[in-house]
């Protein structure tokens, strides 16, 4: 991964993004690949829609290699778009929907994007606080059209009427005129693929990340390795997030069907009943405090992990190698992409306020030899990071055990494992 926006895009075709949906969608063309809104989309309606995308985008004389901004709820258009700017050699920028009108004018700046791809109530925000964009640098999308029932009505009884009418492109209206335009590789080298996210937080001095093609493959491969039975993925996190990202790129392009939830996850968690969760601290913790959640089997669930924000990744990756070694049960953890983790009842690996200031020393503590003990307990593990002080240790560590047995006891699970840092 790079945090370099000038980065070089590999030029391999096969590794695109556009490319590895394709090749999945090809091979599992009648399979679910998204539940949304109450509907169901398969590999085929997918890459039918980005190839409409493709053609809208490529009508409008976006060029490969130019930066076009997404600032979307996760939706089907969302993907599309994604994936279509991808078939085309552009760059998508995934802006977070939660992100304010400065926030949003900043990473566009950052970026060197130009369009912006968005919602009316968003934009309808954005210009409030910022000058409008010129008309065609703007496409407005319309994420209830693919809702249904009960979840559309919500849906818009939340969404403020806009006070005037916006002057832009309408998504759904320009891929009604292109459905049926050719669909030819652009010039230039084409597919190019590549994308730009800010991570989990929204800063104004947040510096974009980009995956190359390299590495969005690379991804794709380890993400699922070790989770092989895992067949169905709800993702609370936003796709414009690193984790969510991550997860919902590397489940469509092996084949899994990801859920995407409108409103209330908790609730499609418990009704849809998949494989893998993706998700904030916050989604877990409400997720085991809701009340009937008694007939819920947790085996059911192989794995999964969380994404919280200023995390130490290198404490994860550390806790990943332990626990492998260990033989531990399942992980859940805050590393975006989890390591060596085994199909089995999963387990909370907590964060208790690491400081993004104290971020060097910790890294600097766990790579020191005798500065991290890993105890194997009872066919689990104890794992305890040793800050300055033993004292420190002392008193963070009893503290943390017990919290750590609370929560494995209210999730019914084998006392098999604890863990304990002061990170």
């Amino acid at each position: 991964m790079q945090q370099d926006k000038g980065a070089k895009m590999d030029g391999n075709h096969e590794t695109s993004a556009y490319r590895a949906l394709r090749k999945s969608a090809y091979r599992r063309k009648y399979e679910k690949a998204l539940l949304f809104g109450g509907k169901r989309f398969t590999f085929s309606a997918l890459l039918a829609r980005t190839e409409y995308a493709y053609n809208t985008f490529r009508q409008m004389g976006v060029e490969p290699g130019e930066r076009v901004c997404l600032c979307l709820p996760n939706c089907p258009d969302l993907l599309a778009s994604f994936y279509g700017l991808s078939r085309l050699g552009a760059v998508g920028v995934l802006a977070h929907p939660a992100s304010s009108a400065r926030e949003l004018k900043m990473q566009m700046e950052a970026s060197g994007a130009r369009r912006l791809i968005t919602t009316a109530r968003q934009y309808e925000e954005y210009c409030k606080r910022e000058r409008p964009l010129p008309p065609g640098r703007l496409i407005i999308c319309r994420p209830e059209s693919d809702m249904r029932g009960k979840v559309k009505r919500a849906y818009l009884a939340l969404q403020t009427p806009a006070e005037e009418e916006i002057k832009g492109y309408i998504l759904d209206e320009l891929i009604a005129e292109n459905r049926y335009s050719a669909s030819e590789t652009p010039s230039g080298g084409g597919e190019q693929p590549a994308v730009i996210l800010f991570g989990t937080s929204c800063f104004i001095n947040a510096r974009p990340i980009l995956y190359s093609a390299q590495e969005l493959q690379h991804t794709v491969e380890e993400f699922w390795r070790h989770q092989e039975m895992v067949s169905t993925v709800l993702i609370e996190n936003s796709f414009a997030t690193e984790g969510g990202f991550l997860a919902a790129h590397s489940a469509l392009c092996t084949g899994r069907a990801i859920y995407w939830n409108v409103g209330d996850p908790i609730a499609l968690a418990i009704k849809a009943k998949p494989d893998f969760l993706v998700g904030t601290e916050e989604f877990f913790w409400n997720f085991r405090q809701q009340q009937g959640l008694a007939h819920l089997k947790w085996n059911h669930l192989q794995g999964g992990f969380q994404i919280g924000k200023d995390l130490t990744p290198l404490m994860e990756k550390f806790a990943g190698r332990a626990f492998a070694a260990a033989g531990g049960r399942g992980i859940l953890s805050s590393a975006p992409v989890p390591l060596k983790v085994r199909r089995e009842p999963l387990f909370f690996v907590r964060d208790f306020g690491v400081r993004l200031s104290d971020m060097e020393r910790e890294i600097a503590l766990i790579e020191g030899i005798g500065k991290c003990r890993c105890i194997a307990e009872g066919g689990g593990i104890r794992l305890k990071v040793l800050p300055d002080g033993k004292d420190a240790v002392k008193t963070l560590g009893r503290g943390i055990v017990s919290c750590c047995r609370r929560e494995m006891n209210a999730l019914h699970l084998p006392r098999s494992v604890e863990f304990c840092t002061s990170l």
